[in-house]
């Protein structure tokens, strides 16, 4: 179930770097890292066959809605300008999209990131709850 889609590549999830965590102000904090092997099996004509480390997304404080235990936030250009939320991948780049969190089953994040100056799809699904940290 895990994947970390950018474009149409997919660097699948590093369940031992990424994280989720909760506050108990209603905030979010989520790290999701792509993983090496992903990174390393890209074709050396493929699109991200200059990276020499895999992406990661963030999303650092970020308040969310919670109805029961499910928490929603849709972050535009505004949020990313008040909270640290984006996509690493040698550069930071703007995300803007949706997240769905269901702390006892999955993360979701679709949208789209800056990357290079290109807007890219990006699409993640982490099988929750993640090893301890």
């Amino acid at each position: 179930m895990d994947r970390f889609v950018l474009g149409d590549t997919d660097f699948a999830v590093d369940r031992s770097e990424s994280s989720v965590r909760t506050a108990p102000d209603g905030t979010v904090t989520i790290e999701v890292w792509g993983t090496d092997e992903a990174l390393d099996a890209q074709p050396d004509t493929g699109r991200y066959a200059w990276a020499v480390h895999p992406p990661r997304l963030y999303l650092t404080e970020v308040p969310v809605a919670w109805s029961g235990a499910v928490a929603t936030v849709r972050f535009d250009d505004g949020m990313a300008d008040r909270y640290d939320i984006g996509l690493y991948l040698h550069e930071h780049g703007d995300v803007i999209g949706e997240l769905t969190l269901d702390p006892a089953r999955s993360l979701r994040i679709r949208g789209s990131a800056q990357v290079n100056g290109r807007t890219e799809p990006v699409d993640v699904e982490v099988g929750l709850p993640l090893p301890p940290g």
